[in-house]
């Protein structure tokens, strides 16, 4: 009876690492005990002293990322914003859709949106442009597999269809949603939820990041492992998951990237996408005067719209760059050797254009017809 009235007595005067020891022994009772830390900034009412070990308690996964990952998930830092929005992707809260239409805009004027054609839908889109602009024809490989100066297509788009970009992204967004979400929470599940098992902790319950377990003996071979036996029991604890974690998530504006599920964004985009090329094709075929299509299928036969020599010239090239649906004027450029040097426009008919690549003499490539002012469309 003494020795139990002298061990009580004492319990002010005992470490940590004492207190856990008696404990584990059911030598103290754990009701008027408690832990507190020194290096990390915690909410120590998440703890609760058991028989047995401590017990976690958290609300949600913010909770969890805060309390085991406090100094990633610190208050005020990128790593607070990320643990919010890891919980708000986790129960459903984060519209990953809102994100792609926050960039929308963006993404389209650069070309990126175009990366997320399906091979038949940029087929489609090459036809589109053989009617509208033949130049850009050649961006796309044969294979779809490369699309090169997606800004420039995007551009041109827009002035003809002012309404592409936005029927677009009513397509690519909502599925570019739907193939990251679920991939999200399963990743955080996969990342989090047993992944403290290796310090000893474990899941108490059906449902993640919401009770954590860890026994006296767990918390005993964390000090010997560390072989520091004078720190406090939660500094022990976080300290070795601070070191010994290795696999985080990426900061919350990449996850899209590391969990978008291919095979479901095609499945909602790729259809509705061919559709909608094939509505902008038919339109552009019944809006454009009849003639306008048939100067850039002329064009476009004799490889116009890319760099071709002029016959009997020496080192001179030509190429087209556009014809105006109104005027049906034809606007060139004229330049020497293989990087066009000494670049010069020229603004003409179509069959001056067609004489003047193909019947040598017939024209001066250098009596340019246009006027400063007239290269502004």
């Amino acid at each position: 009876m003494k020795k139990r009235l002298l061990i009580e007595n004492d319990i002010p005067e005992l470490d940590d690492f004492q207190k856990i020891l008696l404990l584990n022994k059911r030598k103290i009772s754990p009701d008027d005990l408690y832990f507190l830390s020194e290096k990390f900034k915690i909410d120590v009412n998440k703890v609760q002293i058991r028989p047995d070990g401590l017990l976690f308690e958290f609300d949600d996964l913010e909770d969890f990322l805060k309390f085991f990952f406090s100094e990633e998930h610190e208050e005020g830092s990128d790593g607070e914003w990320d643990a919010m929005n890891y919980d708000r992707m986790y129960y459903g809260n984060y519209s990953f859709t809102d994100d792609c239409y926050d960039r929308a805009n963006d993404d389209w004027s650069e070309g990126y949106t175009l990366g997320y054609f399906c091979k038949d839908a940029t087929l489609k889109l090459k036809e589109l442009l053989k009617i509208v602009s033949p130049n850009l024809v050649g961006n796309i490989d044969d294979n779809t597999n490369r699309i090169n100066g997606e800004g420039d297509i995007t551009e041109v788009l827009d002035k003809y269809f002012p309404s592409i970009a936005d029927d677009v992204d009513e397509i690519i967004c909502p599925a570019r949603g739907s193939a990251t979400s679920e991939g999200a929470r399963k990743e955080i599940d996969k990342v989090y939820c047993d992944s403290l098992r290796s310090f000893g902790i474990e899941k108490w319950g059906k449902w993640c990041f919401q009770l954590y377990f860890i026994s006296w003996g767990n918390l005993v071979q964390l000090y010997v492992e560390r072989g520091e036996f004078d720190e406090k029991a939660l500094d022990v604890l976080l300290s070795s998951i601070s070191k010994g974690f290795r696999h985080h998530l990426p900061t919350y504006y990449e996850m899209e990237y590391q969990v978008f599920d291919h095979e479901i964004f095609e499945e909602e985009s790729c259809e509705r996408l061919v559709n909608l090329m094939d509505d902008y094709i038919e339109k552009a075929r019944e809006d454009f005067n009849p003639e306008y299509i048939k100067i850039m299928d002329q064009l476009s036969k004799l490889g116009l719209f890319g760099r071709k020599e002029i016959p009997g010239q020496k080192n001179l090239f030509m190429k087209v760059e556009s014809v105006d649906p109104e005027t049906l004027k034809v606007k060139y450029q004229i330049g020497s050797g293989g990087y066009f040097g000494d670049r010069k426009y020229g603004l003409s008919t179509v069959d001056e254009v067609i004489a003047m690549a193909t019947q040598p003499g017939l024209f001066n490539p250098t009596e340019f017809r246009i006027k400063p002012g007239q290269l502004r469309r």
